[in-house]
């Protein structure tokens, strides 16, 4: 997901750049340091998401985001300041949240799981000594491998020590159950394919077929 941030001092939008960097799927596209600069790249941009300093000299962070909803109404808006008491204006005009200054990391975090849900979703897994994190959205395939659960996701796969059992009590939107052993990305499922008795899944951006067991398969049809 792609994001710009509005704001006139560069030491707020480093640091807010700095939080955002430990997100691996939001990426920042632009910088603004006044209103109209912000208007013209998000016409050019399209962010999924902006941060709005309220407090601007000219066109503020407000009267940009009058505009943005008439313009990108899919577009989530979070307003950054310093007055906490701006955030009442900031839901009238329908914006996602705020943010008050000095941004805190934990407030960030809990605002976008707010905002995106299980998007923001991560798991912790190792590659050696370097401890990496995978966004839920991005796993294709969880299988129990021994002790293990082996996950498959856009870019790779890795090895975590949670069961498919909790991984599918914590996540039901994600994944789809297709065999004892198997969790699938329900919106990943192109076809489920019968053939001589046997029945498997495919899935986009996985290449192998998914066994299906016969008790997956006869509800699998009511699960979307």
């Amino acid at each position: 997901m792609n994001y710009l941030i509005l704001d006139d001092e560069p030491i707020a939008r480093r640091r807010l750049r700095r939080l955002m960097s430990e997100f691996d799927h939001f990426t920042c596209v632009d910088e603004a340091a006044d209103g109209a600069e912000a208007l013209q790249l998000c016409e050019l941009n399209s962010p999924d998401l902006v941060f709005l300093d309220i407090a601007m000299p000219g066109i503020d962070g407000l009267e940009v985001a009058g505009q943005l909803r008439e313009t990108m109404p899919e577009c989530k808006i979070v307003f950054v300041t310093a007055f906490a008491e701006h955030a009442l204006r900031a839901f009238d005009l329908l914006a996602e949240g705020y943010l008050v200054k000095p941004i805190d990391k934990e407030r960030l975090v809990a605002l976008l799981e707010h905002i995106y849900g299980e998007q923001m979703q991560r798991l912790q897994y190792q590659v050696g000594h370097d401890t990496r994190w995978v966004a839920v959205s991005e796993i294709l395939v969880a299988r129990s491998d021994e002790r293990y659960t082996h996950i498959y996701f856009n870019g790779g796969e890795a090895l975590i020590d949670i069961p498919l059992k909790k991984l599918m009590a914590a996540y039901p939107r994600h994944f789809v159950q297709v065999h004892r052993n198997t969790l699938v990305k329900k919106q990943a499922v192109l076809s489920l394919e019968s053939v001589e008795g046997c029945h498997r899944v495919r899935l986009e951006g996985f290449a192998d077929p998914i066994t299906v067991s016969r008790r997956a398969a006869a509800s699998f049809k009511t699960l979307f």
